[in-house]
């Protein structure tokens, strides 16, 4: 072989074995560089409901903690299964994470047949980031003033009883699902897109009510447009103390503690998923989140309902509770 080409032949094969090595060596310093830019933060509702605001509450101090800006995206429709199929089907390189809930993550594989997503396969869970119960709501008008009281009335109208709620699977849908099927009742429900058309339709006397997380309520019954009562947990809630809980109303059974919780497609490198999940832990220690929870009804999760484990944990768990629950209310409604 010529020398000219025994020296060609060589530079290719050193230029090859140090582009190789660059590239090998550079997935893990592009892990370590992460974040670069801005990550989306997929939101399967409208704005200005509870779980946006918590998503803002999480953005923000993950933010802080990430050296970049968490930008929440509302993609909603569905009951939230169009923008958790927007979350599951994200480019897997950490710029683009989803929040997840009860609803979406959980009920929904009983409520909804042709779901685009398993809850269980498909995501890979950062941790919840709050903890936060139902109650019941009616319009301010209707002649009832303690959950007692609304039991009798919904037993006596039945089907005339206009109750509202986001789509099937939603918190709303899942909460008064529940509540009726204890009760034995079937009322009307009434689908809209989001929680500010459904609040509307409250306050103008279009429907009789809704059930929905104290977060998203607690102003409304704080400036006394509409009637709450059956706070769904064991302890009244911070934000609404003057609210008796379901056991205090008399019906023990009706336990519906709504978590929110953060998750990324598959497929995300690990390191990524690693900073991740710390991220979501560090901000659980900040005081002003706590606050910021507490202020809208909800709570940071105590210690041992923290980090991606658990959260993976709950997912299964709940997806078989309330797939228990459909299944036995005989309705999809």
């Amino acid at each position: 072989m010529p020398s000219a080409v025994r020296a060609t032949f060589r530079f290719l094969v050193s230029a090859t074995l140090v582009a190789f090595a660059a590239g090998a060596a550079g997935r893990p310093a592009a892990a370590q560089a992460y974040p670069e830019r801005s990550i989306i933060l997929v939101v399967p509702f409208a704005a200005g409901g509870a779980a946006d605001v918590s998503a803002r509450i999480m953005g923000d101090a993950m933010s802080k903690i990430l050296g970049q800006t968490l930008v929440v995206e509302n993609v909603g429709g569905a009951g939230g299964a169009t923008g958790t199929l927007r979350g599951k089907n994200a480019s897997p390189d950490g710029y683009t994470i989803g929040l997840g809930h009860m609803g979406t993550n959980a009920a929904a594989v009983a409520t909804n047949p042709r779901l685009p997503y398993d809850p269980v396969k498909d995501f890979d869970y950062l941790g919840l980031i709050n903890l936060t119960p139902n109650l019941l709501i009616v319009r301010k008008d209707l002649p009832v003033d303690t959950l007692q009281e609304f039991t009798a009335y919904a037993r006596q109208k039945g089907k005339d009883l206009k109750m509202g709620h986001n789509g099937a699977g939603s918190l709303a849908h899942l909460t008064c699902l529940l509540y009726f099927q204890l009760i034995g009742v079937e009322p009307t429900f009434v689908v809209y897109r989001g929680f500010g058309q459904t609040i509307n339709d409250i306050l103008s006397g279009a429907i009789d009510g809704t059930c929905d997380l104290v977060a998203s309520v607690a102003g409304h019954v704080r400036g006394g447009s509409v009637k709450a009562f059956g706070v769904a947990a064991d302890a009244r809630s911070a934000a609404l103390p003057e609210i008796p809980t379901s056991t205090e109303g008399g019906l023990p059974d009706f336990k519906v503690e709504s978590w929110l919780g953060l998750y990324a497609p598959k497929g995300v490198p690990a390191p990524i998923l690693a900073k991740l999940r710390e991220a979501v832990l560090e901000a659980q220690d900040d005081p002003a989140v706590a606050k910021r929870f507490a202020d809208i009804g909800g709570a940071v999760p105590p210690k041992e309902k923290r980090g991606a484990e658990y959260m993976t944990r709950l997912v299964a768990g709940e997806v078989s509770r309330w797939v228990d629950i459909v299944k036995k209310a005989g309705s999809t409604k």
